[in-house]
């Protein structure tokens, strides 16, 4: 299903004639913050604690271990600031409102870069709650709930646990209603979320692939372009920007 035009050319062609547009992104987007990914080589899955305390069970079983590993990835998100690729997605739901972006990452860096109703499948770290009492609300100080004292824990999807639904029904939905689908920085191998590139081809979207290494989707994009999302997203949105205008 490939063109024969130049890729890079291909998917500007693409997102300028859509009406709607997904923009799928995984730890790839982030790489350039600073946030490891989960299968490089330096990646979590690397880390034997990330392996130890990724668990739902992990609380319970390693309270003060579990706290602290989580703390310090806290930290580490919270010092890491946007890169090119995010503030070129905030600039494509300027540019485009009709946006929607799907992520798996859960950093919240695409809305620190100013984007708007970001559908974070796995949550975010930058939020915790208390699943003792159900408090979402800080100061979580010493990782324990002010309203019950129970170890709090991040908001995000771990390994035993189940997507939240309703993010994922928006994700569904709008993965069937873009008329684009843009996978960038995810190996779209992790289920259900993988299912969403499909979901769009089979209701008549088209597929873009922007990634380092190939994936299974290429076979099925219009575009695939190969590299870094922190270069190309730039130069995919300077392409698509109206002449004159600015981020």
């Amino acid at each position: 299903m490939t063109e024969s035009r130049e890729p890079l050319a291909t998917a500007i062609a693409l997102l300028r004639e859509a009406r709607r547009v997904v923009v799928f992104s995984g730890a790839g987007l982030s790489k350039a913050s600073g946030i490891p990914t989960y299968r490089d080589a330096d990646g979590l899955w690397m880390n034997q604690n990330a392996l130890q305390y990724s668990h739902a069970d992990d609380l319970q079983r390693d309270p003060a271990g579990f706290s602290r590993f989580w703390s310090q990835r806290l930290s580490a998100v919270e010092s890491a600031r946007p890169n090119p690729g995010h503030l070129a997605l905030a600039q494509l739901q300027r540019l485009r409102p009709a946006t929607r972006l799907i992520t798996q990452n859960v950093d919240g860096l695409l809305t620190a870069a100013g984007c708007l109703d970001v559908l974070e499948l796995h949550g975010s770290l930058r939020r915790w709650r208390c699943d003792h009492c159900g408090n979402r609300r800080g100061p979580w100080l010493l990782n324990r709930c002010k309203r019950c004292g129970a170890r709090a824990r991040p908001d995000v999807v771990m390994f035993g646990e189940m997507l939240n639904a309703g993010v994922l029904l928006d994700a569904r939905t709008a993965a069937q209603e873009c008329d684009v689908f843009v996978v960038v920085g995810s190996t779209a191998v992790v289920y259900p979320a993988a299912d969403l590139p499909l979901e769009a081809l089979s209701a008549g979207g088209r597929l873009v692939t922007l990634n380092t290494e190939p994936l299974h989707l290429d076979t099925s994009a219009s575009a695939v372009l190969r590299g870094a999302s922190e270069d190309l997203l730039p130069r995919l949105l300077a392409g698509l920007a109206p002449p004159g205008a600015t981020s």
